[in-house]
């Protein structure tokens, strides 16, 4: 009896994972496919066509700001941070973690293309956020900003206030010397 249910569980696993009985394809998570049936002759096809997302309207693009996109006159590409006017948080982990390499540490200013300053606003952000436990997995081995390899009264995540964190609008540094 066990060998008969051994091998009709072989044969149902080589069926569900046999490439030629499964016709329909899966799509990622965020992508929706609708479902469109006619038919042809004496052929019924149906096939799956994406949908565009409903919040693809919210997306930032360089062509929406005609500022963003270098020209040729311009010696000095600008920093997509700046002209955009991002307010970037602490807790916007997701757009933090575009800067970071797979091992937490920062991307290189040539790599992300940020002025000097945004750079600097940027790592100061990725190291809150790393302190605060937002990005746990995207920490740098042995680094004391993860709260389970800390001590004491260290061991505890960080809080920041929203107020202090950051300027919201970083200033010139050639506004200095204007009085």
């Amino acid at each position: 009896m066990s060998l008969l249910s051994t091998k009709a569980f072989s044969i149902l696993k080589n069926a569900v994972t046999s490439p030629y009985i499964r016709a329909l394809s899966v799509t990622s998570k965020l992508n929706i496919k609708e479902l469109r049936e006619y038919k042809e002759g004496n052929k019924l096809i149906i096939e799956g066509v994406s949908l565009p997302s409903p919040r693809s309207e919210l997306l930032v693009r360089a062509e929406k700001i005609p500022d963003l996109l270098p020209t040729k006159d311009s010696e000095k590409s600008l920093c997509y941070m700046c002209k955009l006017d991002l307010d970037v948080k602490h807790t916007d982990v997701l757009i933090l973690s575009q800067f970071v390499r797979s091992d937490g540490c920062m991307l290189p200013r040539r790599i992300t293309g940020l002025c000097r300053m945004q750079q600097k606003k940027v790592g100061k952000m990725v190291t809150m956020a790393q302190k605060a436990g937002l990005m746990i997995n995207l920490t740098p081995s042995f680094c004391k900003k993860d709260p389970k390899k800390r001590y004491g009264y260290k061991k505890f995540n960080t809080y920041y206030d929203e107020k202090t964190i950051f300027w919201k609008r970083i200033p010139n540094q050639n506004d200095r010397f204007k009085r």
